[in-house]
């Protein structure tokens, strides 16, 4: 057996029981067969190091060490041909004889055979290297090593330490090693990165000097960037294996230097996204957000100090013991990690994990206090404040009480303002046009920007004058000091003053006509217009209204400007009105006590819907036949703790199959209740429970072959889009009517309110049933209260 057929890794060795022998040279068949018959075996502990085999007992065959350097070849043979598997021991061939060692099993002598043939190797390669000054002959003896280190069935860093202590200190020796053959040497290391999990400090740090400041950096960039890539795709522990995370940083400043391939970074970051919408590899980002974070602390940290690691010194040599040094340049780290930020940013699905990443400011104070490094900051933070997803730009304000945010580095009174406050003024314009709900947001910054926007007032500036304003309007500003502060701040500007003159005129109105009073229910008429809510809203006070019906008019977001006027408001309905987003988004900021609300048929869509979580006193909802998204569902449904019944049929939402409606995240089948909860239509039956919208079940109809016809015609179908909450007797039956119920802000008996809400065939079956009811019930009633019930059905 020459060589071993196997897959199977092995530590590399250094001390071990064996059973030992020596065989003397036999050239004729006869010595070899009494010499295997009288073959005596010692039993040793044997020691191995980086020159000899010792033996601790020291007697007969180990009476003295044995020299690597004498042997002539190492191999597997048999010493027994009855159990060939077992009886196999490892073969040192001298000139003058032959030397066993015999293992306690196979593993222990396959570990045994390779780190000898690993020490053996080295050793030869020490030796040829001494011998000889020709740059190609170093050069082929050093690929010739990465080789065997490569193809050895060793899995021990010490193989690895071996063979870059034996090029390192080559290289250190060698000063005229041409740059192409010094090119082959990495060419030829570049796949131990891969192969290696985690790689070795030696490694790593011994690519990292390449890197910064070799000759050969952009030979380096090319072997080593699969390495790179694959030690940012996995799970890689920074915190333990600080070496790994050296060498990526110091790969990227190489790849950034590359002033042949400006496109480089770009190209880069595009790689370990990959090309589809969403990474692939969910490790990537935080790895390299480590990798970021920890060299812009290294550039600017004060505290950074020398290493003092003598494996890395004894690697890199005592002359290159300054680059072991972690500070580096910091025009050269910012402009590097910076402009790698940005580019992470530029993926849509990265810009969500970074944001949280970056909310407590993770740099150091002296990074905050450099002009770059904030100059390049603000690119991505108008990237997180033009963001749809709220979670993002709340990145941009204080984590909790007393903590420092990104709005506030960037306003014009603190002392790392990149600008005169151009680009805070830009990132509020960007936040107020993306935010939902506007009060909240001006909240925020009142709360955190305030003397900000007092600067920019008394700098004259018209935006941030409204915006001080409209602070002051809304009440947000709940110091009484601060207020006073505003006022006066904003006095002082002659628009200023102009704009709270207006502001102290509306809140007279508003005063006026949030007294107590006026009706507590009102139902604006069909084909009304914003105009007319405004005029009737204006004609006296309101303080009592707690019902409003603006169903089937013609009313848009405009009029919302007067609803949040009614302090009282508690139920309003906008069925089949122009309503949209700009309205509700209007109406989630200031009418805190709706508890009904109803946007059936309406314009409304998933971005102004998601400003209904303000509302934490709704407990009603329809939203039939809207825009609505099945998330935006599931979030309203989880951000609204009274929220008890809603109706969502017609909508993206509501439908898993036909006949399947949502409720409670739970599908409701068809037939499944006999009464389905709010939200939830059964196609079978025709029954419907919603806000606005109650049903009463139809009962199953047994009638006689001559009453069939006459009942089809005057019982309409159950129409889903009607509103109903009583039911008549027809032939003692129950039946459907058509009036609104306490929720539709109407009496049950305006019959003009349900014609204007129903088809006209609902409303002539509901006007035949009152009539029928009331008529019916004259037997227990007098002819007298007959004919008076009569004529106010006719009516």
């Amino acid at each position: 057996m020459s060589t071993l057929e196997s897959n199977s890794k092995f530590s590399l060795v250094s001390s071990g029981e064996l059973q030992v022998s020596h065989v003397s040279p036999h050239k004729r068949v006869i010595g070899k067969v009494f010499g295997s018959i009288n073959r005596r075996w010692e039993k040793h502990t044997v020691v191995l190091t980086d020159t000899q085999l010792y033996s601790q007992e020291k007697y007969g065959i180990f009476s003295m060490p044995i020299f690597l350097d004498l042997i002539q070849h190492i191999d597997v043979v048999t010493v027994s041909t009855w159990e060939p598997a077992i009886n196999s021991a490892v073969q040192l061939r001298f000139t003058d004889g032959i030397v066993l060692l015999q293992a306690n099993g196979p593993y222990e002598r396959d570990q045994w055979f390779h780190s000898l043939l690993w020490k053996f190797s080295v050793l030869n390669h020490k030796k040829s290297l001494k011998m000889t000054s020709c740059p190609e002959i170093i050069a082929k003896e050093l690929k010739s090593l990465v080789k065997i280190a490569l193809k050895s069935q060793l899995h021990d860093p010490q193989v690895w330490t071996d063979c870059l202590v034996l090029i390192s200190n080559q290289l250190n020796h060698t000063n005229s090693l041409p740059p192409n053959a010094l090119e082959e040497i990495i060419e030829a290391l570049g796949p131990a990165l891969i192969q290696l999990n985690p790689p070795t400090p030696e490694l790593c740090d011994f690519f990292s000097r390449y890197c910064r400041d070799g000759p050969c950096a952009a030979t380096a960039v090319v072997v080593f960037a699969p390495g790179v890539h694959s030690i940012l795709k996995h799970n890689v522990d920074f915190g333990k294996y600080t070496y790994i995370r050296t060498f990526a940083r110091d790969f990227i400043i190489a790849l950034a230097s590359q002033d042949a391939c400006p496109e480089s970074l770009p190209c880069f970051v595009h790689t370990m996204h990959s090309p589809g919408a969403r990474c692939p590899h969910p490790r990537v980002l935080p790895n390299l957000m480590a990798v970021f974070l920890a060299a812009i602390w290294s550039a600017f940290d004060t505290k950074c100090s020398y290493r003092r690691n003598s494996s890395v010194n004894l690697l890199l040599g005592s002359n290159r013991t300054e680059i072991t040094n972690n500070k580096l340049p910091k025009e050269k780290v910012t402009n590097c990690f910076m402009k790698m930020i940005e580019l992470c940013a530029t993926h849509e699905d990265w810009v969500k994990e970074m944001a949280p990443l970056l909310h407590p400011i993770p740099f150091p104070e002296e990074a905050l206090k450099f002009p770059p490094f904030v100059m390049g900051m603000v690119n991505v933070l108008k990237r997180f404040a033009g963001d749809q997803r709220p979670e993002v730009r709340e990145c941009l304000f204080p984590m909790r009480e007393g903590k420092e945010s990104w709005i506030q580095l960037i306003a014009p009174d603190h002392n790392c303002c990149p600008d005169d406050g151009k680009t805070f003024c830009d990132i509020v314009r960007t936040l107020l046009e993306r935010a939902s709900v506007r009060r909240k947001l001006v909240r925020q910054l009142a709360h955190s920007c305030l003397d900000a926007f007092r600067l920019m007032v008394i700098r004259g500036d018209d935006f941030f004058v409204r915006m001080l304003s409209e602070m002051l309007e809304s009440d947000v500003i709940e110091d009484k000091d601060q207020k006073e502060q505003a006022l006066s701040t904003l006095c002082s500007n002659t628009d200023g003053a102009r704009l709270y003159r207006a502001m102290c005129d509306r809140q007279a109105a508003l005063c006026n006509l949030a007294q107590l009073g006026g009706p507590t229910k009102l139902t604006m008429p069909a084909h009304s217009t914003d105009t007319d809510v405004e005029k009737v809203l204006s004609s006296g006070p309101f303080g009592n209204l707690e019902k409003l019906s603006l169903a089937f008019t013609c009313v848009t977001s405009d009029c919302a400007r007067h609803l949040v006027k009614l302090p009282n408001l508690q139920h309003l309905n906008l069925w089949c009105t122009q309503f949209g987003d700009t309205g509700l988004c209007l109406l989630a900021e200031h009418c805190h006590r709706l508890k009904s609300l109803n946007l059936c048929e309406t314009l409304v869509t998933d971005e102004g819907l998601l400003a209904l979580t303000e509302l934490k006193t709704l407990t009603c909802l329809n939203l039939n036949s809207t825009k609505l998204s099945a998330q935006v569902f599931e979030e309203l449904v989880n951000k609204l703790p009274a929220l008890a019944s809603y109706d969502i049929r017609y909508t993206e939402a509501c439908q898993n199959k036909e006949g399947t409606y949502i409720r409670d995240g739970q599908p409701a089948q068809n037939g499944s209740d006999k009464h389905l909860q709010a939200g939830i239509y059964d196609n079978k039956k025709g029954l419907v429970d919603g806000p606005f919208l109650k049903y009463s079940p139809i009962p199953d109809r047994k009638h006689d072959e001559g009453d069939k016809d006459e009942q089809d015609d005057d019982i309409p179908d159950n129409d889903v889009s009607s509103q109903s909450n009583h039911s008549a007797q027809w032939n003692g039956k129950s039946l459907p009517t058509f009036t609104l119920n306490n929720n539709g802000m109407s009496e049950q008996s305006t019959l003009l309110t349900t014609r204007r809400q129903s088809t006209p065939a609902a409303f002539l079956s509901a006007t035949r049933e009152f009539l029928f009811r009331d008529l019916g019930s004259n037997r227990k009633m007098g002819n007298k209260s007959a004919q008076k019930a009569a004529a106010e059905g006719k009516q």
